[in-house]
């Protein structure tokens, strides 16, 4: 992608929930026709994506620890601050925003299951973002793991392939899984939730929340294990040893 038509979005936050507030170069091409909203456990990635998949603004925003409705109104700041900007520049208006959940998107309902989002056990996310947006763009809502393989599919390493996955890992961990050329989906919308496999017996209650691989592999799952390893470990008396809390993460881990 170009760097003229890729750039990050300015530093000065406009409030404490948008974060930084976007800006379209003004050379940018004058048809922008989605938003694509990324939301994650660790944060959220909004962008206006023109029709061939050149990303023209992007932005994001920490969720440090905001739950159920706070996450909603920091989806739509950002949406609103972008459908602002795309105003402002007279860049078309796009006609729908995308939004891809870490979790299950109940598409009935339009409710989403997020275990990394407190207050997201069944979130009627759909209407929360309408009611904020309006009802002139369309919100679509769909798994991340959905997203992950249909992105790779349009304009990355999977195009003009019918059967590829998706790995992701960060927060949490899923897989997109494409068989045939249809998303795989199963049951409840559950496939490719690969965080709940079980990696051995017996099962601990302390994988609950987000699953046996998840806890040991994810991000945040690395330190987990590591406090569980120190924990075992008393003869240990490295530099991990004096670290605290949240002071143990995945990245203090790389650099030990």
């Amino acid at each position: 992608m170009r760097a003229s038509l890729t750039r990050s979005i300015a530093t000065t936050p406009a409030s404490p929930h948008l974060g930084a507030v976007p800006t379209v170069p003004s050379h940018a091409p004058h048809h922008v026709p989605v938003i694509a909203v990324d939301i994650g456990g660790t944060k959220v990635a909004a962008a206006l994506v023109a029709e061939g998949g050149e990303i023209l603004a992007r932005d994001h925003a920490m969720v440090r620890g905001r739950t159920g409705d706070d996450v909603a109104a920091l989806v739509a700041r950002q949406c609103g601050a972008l459908l602002a900007e795309a105003r402002a520049h007279g860049t078309e208006l796009p006609g729908a925003i995308g939004v891809a959940v870490p979790g299950i998107y109940r598409t009935a309902r339009g409710t989403v299951w997020a275990p990394n989002i407190p207050g997201w056990d069944d979130y009627p996310l759909r209407d929360a973002l309408q009611r904020e947006l309006g009802p002139a763009i369309r919100v679509v809502i769909d798994s991340d793991r959905a997203a992950y393989i249909l992105g790779e599919t349009w304009c990355g390493a999977a195009v003009g392939a019918r059967d590829a996955i998706f790995l992701a890992v960060g927060t949490g961990i899923g897989a997109g899984i494409l068989v045939d050329g249809r998303v795989v989906r199963g049951h409840a919308d559950i496939a490719g939730a690969i965080g709940w496999l079980a990696l051995e017996r017996p099962y601990l209650d302390r994988w609950t929340t987000c699953g046996c691989f998840e806890y040991h592999a994810s991000g945040p799952g690395l330190a987990n294990v590591a406090r569980d390893l120190l924990a075992r470990t008393p003869s240990y008396r490295g530099d991990l040893r004096e670290l605290r809390g949240d002071a143990l993460s995945t990245a203090r881990l790389f650099e030990a």
